[in-house]
């Protein structure tokens, strides 16, 4: 993580507040504190505590108001100077070294970590933390009390209401000391009146938004929204009744795909206006029954606006009733509860399309999943090659027009919609500096950094997928799957990835342990060909989310604690991947009982393997000379004598 060590060496004082943006962060955390019954941090004693931010765009002010926590505190004669941390993303996560944090750890006697998710600080901070509190919203009482302490007077309660939500950088400039209370109302009120115009604005523009028809990459998701659009256009003629119209949808995949941007074309392929919203700016309204009336309301606005799509971001963040933890449990039930009486509607929500986008589908709550509700599921994949190029030329318009693309995008390997974005963005920067039409070298310049594999290594590439390929070959019809392709790449792109091989499941096949255990067979088969080519396996089938052994390991532990598949009829947890590890981690002897599957697994794939040798050279080579087989040449390779 790149972790950002931001204390400084002021000596504060207590003086009064200059900065309403800074007394409101400075008051949100003393609340979080006293909520937490943590006063022992308020109180100046050796503490380390961590906050868990809500709005990006207020972290500086919060970050800056850490440090005059303990303003007003002096112990053994001496000001209480923080050590203040920010870790801003889940890549500066993986970037920070627990060594240099366990220095500052053990040295400091006073730390304060920010971070945007309790799983994104360090484990050493987690562990060594008295705790790890979530800050509350502004409120009105929050902007209150900061007015209050700035000698800020006279402000009108439902004037400064209307700064609620807005970023405290804004409350800084616009609620300052020395300014007459009369420019502060007419500033706030100036605030309320673009409020009003951006509510009374279409959310979706029908003259600028493209339509799904002029946009790639979202696979099943497009057809379904096409179909959508079919739809409602025969509701609206009369032709199809609502009940026969899909009303709730799904949306997942990693981020950067463009689940918002899918919304937004939909609406527009549908010409039907679009509502945003998100869990976390209901929550921005205040307290639990400030967020349930902005939800309703939410909610009545689709309606007033029929037919409309309501379109709700990060749905995970909404939590799941079945794991829910003590201390937020109450609150957490309250808002899922309400959530489904709003997507039941008491009255119908006739001529509403809700639409959910989350990029974790395995974090929601069932009962919203349930048909009538969000029932259906549309994933957004990373997009393929073809929908590469069409992303970049979307995103370049009229630019090099006559450039072939299929390189550059081939160079995208593993890239999101939003990094291709990114991609022309930073090209036409780049031309823009130089006062010049954009040319083909600025995107190339434009390209994210790649690894060329050596020689040696993109041999042991070959030889790792060709044994995906030749086990996928001969159990793929037992494991339920279907041998689609092998690729390899010289380059190694954003995923990290040396090569992929494809496989596609059957549709209608009812699987046991047999099909189970052929799909982890398949999985390690990879590794497996590297130790009978080369003795030993490298690091490539392991390390990520979307590994070889990441899956294999899921697979065996299901089968065991799941499915019924293993040792015992007994069902221990669902399939969610969170739970099935949570239960690896603690549970040895589930762990040695995995690990037996899967030994078991890998032998077998080497047996195949070896009994094979010349088929697996004949595909690592083909994949070496060309970088892709299909089915069709594997199939070709394995049958010549």
């Amino acid at each position: 993580m790149n972790l950002r060590n931001l204390s400084r060496p002021l000596v504060t004082t207590s003086r009064r507040p200059t900065d309403v943006g800074l007394a409101v962060a400075r008051h949100l955390l003393v609340r979080a504190l006293r909520h937490n019954n943590l006063h022992h941090v308020l109180s100046g004693c050796p503490s380390a505590v961590g906050f868990i931010l809500n709005n990006p765009a207020d972290a500086e002010s919060f970050v800056e108001a850490g440090r005059t926590l303990h303003r007003n505190q002096v112990r053994s004669k001496r000001v209480i100077r923080p050590e203040i941390l920010h870790w801003d993303s889940e890549a500066t996560v993986r970037r920070t070294r627990d060594k240099e944090l366990g220095k500052t750890l053990a040295s400091s006697d006073h730390v304060i970590g920010f971070a945007y998710s309790a799983d994104a600080f360090p484990l050493p901070f987690r562990l060594a933390a008295d705790g790890i509190v979530p800050l509350p919203f502004a409120d009105l009482s929050a902007l209150k009390a900061a007015s209050r302490a700035a000698g800020i007077r006279g402000v009108p309660d439902e004037v400064l209401a209307t700064a609620v939500g807005e970023p405290l950088s804004l409350l800084s400039i616009l609620i300052k000391p020395g300014r007459s209370t009369r420019h502060i109302v007419r500033s706030l009120r100036q605030v309320k009146t673009e409020q009003l115009g951006r509510s009374r604005r279409k959310p979706s523009s029908v003259t600028t938004m493209p339509s799904l028809d002029d946009l790639h990459g979202f696979g099943e998701a497009a057809i379904w929204g096409r179909e959508l659009a079919k739809d409602l256009n025969e509701y609206q003629a009369g032709q199809l009744a609502w009940a026969d119209v899909d009303r709730g949808v799904l949306v997942s995949g990693p981020t950067g795909t463009g689940k918002t941007t899918f919304a937004q074309a939909l609406a527009e392929t549908c010409k039907v206006p679009i509502h945003i919203h998100s869990l976390a700016r209901w929550q921005a309204k205040g307290y639990l029954n400030d967020l349930l009336k902005a939800m309703r309301q939410a909610f009545s606005h689709a309606m007033q606006d029929t037919p409309s799509i309501l379109f709700i971001d990060e749905l995970d963040s909404f939590g799941d009733r079945e794991i829910l933890d003590g201390k937020n449990e109450q609150y957490t039930r309250e808002v899922i509860n309400a959530f489904l009486e709003c997507l039941d509607g008491v009255e119908g929500r006739e001529g509403v399309v809700v639409v959910g986008a989350t990029n974790l589908p395995d974090k929601i709550d069932k009962a919203i999943l349930r048909p009538g509700r969000l029932g259906k599921h549309v994933r957004i994949p990373l997009p393929d090659l073809d929908a590469r190029v069409g992303i970049l030329r979307h995103h370049l318009g009229d630019d090099i027009v006559s450039a072939d693309l299929a390189d550059i995008a081939s160079r995208l390997e593993g890239a999101s919609g939003a990094v291709i974005e990114q991609v022309v963005r930073d090209a036409r920067r780049k031309a823009r500096s130089e006062r010049r039409p954009m040319n083909f070298s600025d995107l190339l310049h434009g390209l994210p950094a790649r690894i060329v594999q050596s020689d040696e290594a993109f041999y042991e590439s070959c030889v790792h997928e060709a044994g995906h390929a030749i086990v996928g070959h001969y159990l793929g019809s037992q494991a339920g799957n279907r041998l689609i392709e092998s690729q390899v790449f010289r380059e190694v792109g954003m995923d990290g990835s040396g090569g992929r091989t494809t496989m596609r499941q059957i549709p209608g096949r009812n699987l046991g342990k047999a099909a189970y255990s052929a799909q982890i067979a398949i999985l390690l088969a990879g590794i497996a060909a590297e130790e009978v080519i080369f003795g030993d396996h490298a690091d490539g089938g392991g390390g990520g989310d979307d590994s070889d052994l990441h899956q294999a390991t899921l697979i065996a532990a299901t089968m065991e604690i799941s499915l019924g598949l293993g040792a015992s009829l007994v069902y221990l947890s669902s399939r969610r991947p969170d739970e099935v590890l949570a239960r690896l981690q603690i549970d040895p002897l589930l762990r040695q009982m995995v690990a037996k599957i899967m030994d078991g697994c890998f032998q077998r794939a080497k047996g195949i393997i070896a009994d094979r040798l010349a088929e697996l050279n004949r595909i690592a080579r083909l994949l070496k000379e060309r970088g892709y087989a299909s089915a069709e040449d594997i199939e070709r390779e394995t049958n010549e004598p």
